[in-house]
C-alpha cells in the first residue's frame, strides 16, 4: 500500500564535489535524506497497520511513534496531527481501492457484466477492509471530496465505473439517462450495500455479495426502461 522512496540521486546539472570535505558534506546530506524518507515510509507502514487494527477513532499518533521508536514531537516534522498521517494513508489506500475495481473491470468485456463485477469487487473491498472503507466513505469522506478529478479518476475507482456506464450508453444500455447520473444511481446502490456490510454486520458476506448481485441487476434493468 505504501510507496516507497528511492535513495536520493546526484543532479547531473550541479558541480561534483572535488574535495573531502565536499564529499563528506554531500554524502552526510544524502544519508540524512534517504534516513528521512525511510523513517516516512516506516510511519506509513506502522499507521497503516494500527488503523487496520483499531479503527479511526482509536488510532494514536502517540502509539505510532512508540512503535517506531522515536518521540510523538519527532513525529510532528512529518505531520502536522493525526489527521495529517491518517489522510496521507487514506490516500494510499485509495489508491490500492482504484486497482481492485480496474481488475474487476478488465476480468470481462461486455459494460454490463463489467459493472457487475466491478459492483462484486466494490463490496467484496469493505467485506475484507472493514476499517480502511469506513475511513475512506463514512468517517472522513472528505479526504477524497477534497481530491482533483485527475486523483479521483486515478485513485478511487469512479471513472472506472463511469467508464463502463459510458460504454453501456454506447451499446443503447441507458435509455433517456445521461452516464453522470446513472453513473452516481449504481454507484450509490452498491456503495449502500458496502456501508451496510460495514457498519451493521447482520449478513454473512456470501448474502451480502448475493444481495449486491441482485440490486446491481434491478438497477440495470432499470436504466433500460423507458
Amino acid at each position: 500500500m505504501i510507496a516507497h522512496h528511492a535513495p536520493p540521486t546526484a543532479d547531473l546539472g550541479e558541480k561534483s564535489p572535488t574535495t573531502r570535505a565536499e564529499r563528506v558534506r554531500t554524502r552526510s546530506i544524502a544519508r540524512r535524506e534517504a534516513e528521512r524518507l525511510q523513517l516516512r515510509d516506516t510511519v506509513l507502514e506502522i499507521a497503516s497497520r494500527q488503523l487496520v487494527a483499531n479503527g479511526y477513532e482509536r488510532f494514536s499518533l502517540r502509539e505510532v511513534a512508540e512503535e517506531a521508536g522515536y518521540s510523538p514531537t519527532a513525529l510532528y516534522r512529518y505531520f502536522a496531527d493525526r489527521d495529517a498521517l491518517l489522510e496521507e494513508v487514506c490516500q494510499g489506500y485509495f489508491a490500492q481501492f482504484g486497482e481492485v475495481l480496474r481488475a474487476a473491470d478488465r476480468s470481462a468485456t461486455m459494460p454490463r457484466e463489467r459493472l457487475l463485477a466491478q459492483a462484486q469487487a466494490y463490496v467484496q473491498y469493505a467485506i475484507e477492509n472493514p476499517a480502511i472503507y469506513k475511513l475512506m466513505f463514512l468517517e472522513r469522506p472528505d479526504w477524497g471530496m477534497g481530491m482533483s478529478m485527475d486523483d479521483v479518476a486515478a485513485d478511487t475507482g469512479f471513472m472506472v465505473l463511469s467508464d463502463a456506464v459510458a460504454a453501456l450508453a454506447a451499446a443503447g444500455g441507458l435509455g433517456k439517462l445521461e452516464v453522470g447520473p446513472a453513473s452516481l444511481i449504481l454507484w450509490s446502490g452498491v456503495h449502500g450495500m458496502a456501508a451496510m456490510a460495514v457498519t451493521m454486520n447482520l449478513l454473512p458476506p456470501a448474502q451480502l455479495l448475493a444481495m449486491t448481485h441482485a440490486m446491481s441487476e434491478v438497477v440495470l434493468a432499470g436504466f433500460h426502461s423507458p
